[in-house]
């Protein structure tokens, strides 16, 4: 019974390591933090540190980690908010050196300080494929739709398999009205990350709109096995080539997680 507990300990350990790092690539990336996501984790670290303090059973951790899912939610009122400052300052632990000024510049839609930001960090990281990625997106926003694709460019130059950006390239491609182009930086995407719904979504209306209804619909039915409410959303679009209204087919503006 000892092994399976100290078994069970670790695991919790793991669990609770595995959530820290979630939420601070969830930082990394959207430069966004919500508070009952931090109580959370903050409440998941707790709860495996006083197994071995108090000598515990770590059969505690049962019910230890379900208050950590129920407990969040209580702290949207007093006196569980009490928890918002206590669980940020454990969490800002995790977000030490991820701090991304651009990308928060570029989420309060100020996208010209974000330009600046970008380019301040690529002199310092040259190399940085995420840094030319948001870049462009911040070159999108503004209409500077040369300087966005030559962004985009340079991202995949310096990391081929970023399905992201060829997937940005080929809404880029659309946009501008070169299908052909995006109907290969689409098929990119998913050469890299197969299972990419966004880009299977613009390949089968782009399909929709050249008049090929049978690759369209054979598309249709790939999206349909990986996501149903997606599928339904496509089979609008194909049936009214409607551009841009729906979910599947909106850009993307972050690394996917």
């Amino acid at each position: 019974m000892r092994i399976i507990g100290i078994i069970l300990w670790l695991i919790g350990v793991i669990y609770a390591i595995g959530w820290g790092i979630k939420i601070r690539h969830t930082a990394k990336n959207e430069q966004a933090t919500e508070s009952i996501f931090e109580v959370h984790v903050f409440l998941l670290a707790v709860s495996v540190i006083l197994i071995p303090i108090f000598s515990l059973s770590p059969f505690h951790l049962l019910w230890m980690f379900l208050a950590s899912f129920l407990l969040p939610f209580l702290s949207l009122y007093f006196p569980f908010r009490l928890l918002w400052p206590v669980a940020s300052l454990y969490c800002s632990l995790w977000y030490i050196g991820i701090r991304n000024p651009g990308r928060a510049y570029y989420l309060s839609g100020d996208y010209a300080k974000a330009i600046e930001s970008f380019k301040e960090t690529i002199q310092v990281k040259p190399n940085s494929a995420e840094t030319y990625f948001y870049l462009g997106l911040a070159y999108g926003k503004l209409g500077d739709h040369q300087k966005e694709l030559e962004s985009y460019k340079e991202a995949v130059r310096l990391k081929p398999d970023f399905a992201e950006v060829h997937f940005n390239l080929g809404f880029l491609y659309k946009d501008l009205g070169d299908s052909q182009q995006a109907m290969e930086s689409f098929r990119d995407a998913l050469l890299f990350k197969p299972d990419y719904i966004k880009a299977r979504c613009h390949i089968a209306v782009l399909y929709a709109e050249m008049g090929d209804r049978e690759n369209a619909l054979q598309e249709y039915e790939l999206v349909k096995k990986l996501d149903k409410n997606s599928a339904e959303e496509l089979y609008l679009l194909i049936n009214t080539k409607n551009k841009n209204s729906e979910e599947c087919v909106k850009k993307t503006e972050g690394i996917a997680k």
